[in-house]
């Protein structure tokens, strides 16, 4: 808990430091979000085929 305390207190000195650190908490909060580069090229091939090959059964007849 001491450790945490002489953080707190060198934020408190330092406001500057604290900003630094608050970026660098949401920049790797943001890459840890991404998805993996696997998954986004799934995520567009599987796009491109839903794109390129419509849904049969989204232009049937009405019924009589």
């Amino acid at each position: 808990m001491e450790p945490v305390i002489h953080f707190v207190a060198l934020l408190r000195a330092s406001p500057l430091l604290g900003v630094g650190v608050g970026a660098a908490v949401i920049v790797a909060a943001l890459l840890l979000m991404r998805k993996p580069k696997i998954q986004r090229d799934a995520d567009a091939r599987l796009a491109a085929l839903r794109r390129d090959k419509p849904d049969p059964y989204g232009k049937q007849r009405p019924p009589h």
